[in-house]
């Protein structure tokens, strides 16, 4: 089987070399962020060596991979604060437009019971059938 061979791309910018990482790379780098954002020594190491990183490349790209996190949480905050809150709780249904027409309104408990059980309010107010509790 041949052997996977890691080789870095370097791209030159003003007065530096920048290394560009592979996807294969950037994709373990990316799974062990998500595991954990911050990288023990002992796994720093591992890593490096399976990815044919330096461990300063790999302790560089988590610091760096931190800081993109920050500003893109940064940038969501700023973005929910720009928005209007949501309402909160359940809003009852809007009318929806069209032909008008007159509904019944339902019978409410109370007032279909008036008068046939005991402690029920009658119509005035006060207390149809009390029962006494002692």
């Amino acid at each position: 089987m041949e052997e996977e061979k890691w080789f870095l791309v370097k791209t030159r910018t003003k007065d530096k070399y920048r290394v560009v990482y592979t996807d294969h790379q950037r994709l373990e780098l990316e799974k062990e962020f998500h595991y954990s954002r911050y990288i023990t020594i002992r796994r720093k190491a591992e890593l490096a060596a399976t990815l044919g990183l330096s461990e300063r490349q790999v302790k560089i790209w988590f610091q760096n991979r931190r800081a993109k996190e920050r500003k893109i949480n940064k940038k969501k905050l700023q973005q929910q604060q720009q928005q209007p809150p949501p309402p909160s709780g359940p809003q009852p249904p809007q009318p929806q437009p069209g032909p008008l027409r007159s509904v019944p309104e339902p019978l409410s408990p109370v007032s279909s019971l008036q008068g046939s059980v005991p402690g029920v309010l009658g119509p005035a107010g006060g207390v149809l059938n009390p029962t006494v509790t002692q």
